[in-house]
């Protein structure tokens, strides 16, 4: 038997709009990540008929921290493709927690590789609760819109 195993949501295209990396290697190993995202629309200069939907994200690590072995910034968008085949809501679930997943693990790895002086255990972004995030994220949505 074979199963599809692809998901309706594929990642199309990254654009990285800030990547600032900062290394102490005799700073304090603490992480404290604050992070936002918005839900976009996005059509392509050449096809305005065709809309893509994706994620703005900004990810700062340790930003008032005094004295971190690491502090970044990093602002990007990602794009998905999306089976057109499935409900407008079902497509938003799936590019806030699959698409979400996907962008932080994106970020992970670029963090990751982008240090060089710090050890690894200085460096690997911890695991977040992604749920925690969206559920976050539309209660402030909610909240600007009263």
């Amino acid at each position: 038997m074979k199963l599809e195993i692809s998901s309706v949501l594929q990642l199309k295209k990254i654009q990285i709009n800030r990547f600032k990396i900062e290394e102490n290697i005799e700073g304090i190993n603490k992480i404290r990540l604050y992070s936002d995202f918005d839900l976009i629309v996005w059509s392509e200069k050449d096809d305005s008929d065709k809309q893509n939907k994706g994620i703005h994200f900004v990810l700062k690590v340790n930003e008032k921290v005094k004295n971190p072995a690491l502090k970044c910034l990093i602002d990007l968008i990602v794009l998905f493709s999306i089976d057109k085949n499935i409900s407008e809501d079902q497509q938003i679930k799936f590019i806030l927690y699959n698409g979400l997943s996907i962008v932080y693990g994106i970020v992970r790895g670029m963090v990751y590789q982008a240090c060089s002086i710090l050890p690894p255990s200085m460096r690997m972004l911890p695991t977040v609760d992604l749920n925690r995030l969206i559920k976050l994220k539309l209660e402030e949505i909610k909240a600007s819109s009263t």
